[in-house]
């Protein structure tokens, strides 16, 4: 009887750990599909917030689109006159008529006035009116290649911080292109690099890739060179009576 008791009270005791085992799998199944559905959610918010970011980026981009910006001129360069001062500009860097159609909306520094003994100055900010005078003034500026003023290059567009970070990735290689003859190269919003060659236009989402085609350019000028090198030589012994 004794050992009849003892096994009814071992098969409850069982019972009741697989009862509690049953509801611990339960509970641990329901936290790993909790976990689940968190993580596809986390994974969807992340995309809109990517996406939100993109959004913001642009609009804050469509809103300096009449913007030219205008660096590395001294403080006071102005003389109090900042309107007069950038048509001045336009007139001795870009050999552009001020007046004709280049209606200035506002015209000033960016952020606060620096120290006296500062070694840097702000950028000037200049709104026009319309941005078909934005274009022209920036489009003037790339086709006379390097436009300065006091020995600084001075004209550029004006971006969001987000947008030009984008960019800062090509510098290195704009600053290959720049060394190469018979290409020239653009960005095209917001961070596409597009390389001219022979009037034929490519375009590079990463530095990698404009790399990768820049050893190609280099390899075939190379080639081209070595060529002409030995024909000049060739042509040398031909006219000395070697050949």
């Amino acid at each position: 009887m004794e050992l009849a008791r003892s096994l009814a009270c071992l098969q409850t005791t069982v019972q009741q750990l697989g009862g509690r085992l049953t509801e611990a799998e339960t509970r641990i199944s329901n936290l790993e599909d909790g976990c689940c559905t968190r993580e596809k959610t986390l994974g969807q918010v992340g995309k809109t917030v990517e996406q939100l970011k993109e959004r913001v980026n642009y609009l804050e981009d469509a809103g300096r689109r009449n913007n030219v910006r205008i660096v590395g001129v001294k403080e006071n360069s102005e003389a109090g006159d900042m309107e007069k001062f950038v048509r001045t500009l336009l007139e001795e860097c870009l050999d552009m008529e001020a007046d004709g159609g280049f209606e200035i909306e506002r015209a000033h520094r960016c952020g606060p006035k620096p120290n006296a003994d500062a070694k840097f100055s702000r950028h000037i900010l200049v709104k026009f009116l319309r941005f078909s005078a934005r274009e022209v003034v920036l489009r003037t500026a790339r086709e006379k290649g390097y436009t300065e003023w006091k020995g600084q290059r001075i004209f550029s567009q004006d971006l969001s911080r987000d947008t030009i970070q984008k960019r800062r990735k090509y510098d290195k290689v704009k600053r290959q292109l720049r060394s190469m003859t018979n290409v020239s190269y653009a960005m095209l919003y917001p961070d596409t690099l597009r390389i001219t060659v022979n009037n034929k236009r490519h375009l590079f989402t990463t530095p990698a890739e404009a790399k990768a085609f820049i050893s190609t350019l280099r390899h075939i000028s190379h080639g081209i060179d070595k060529r002409i090198e030995n024909e000049n030589g060739l042509f040398n012994f031909k006219k000395k009576g070697v050949v």
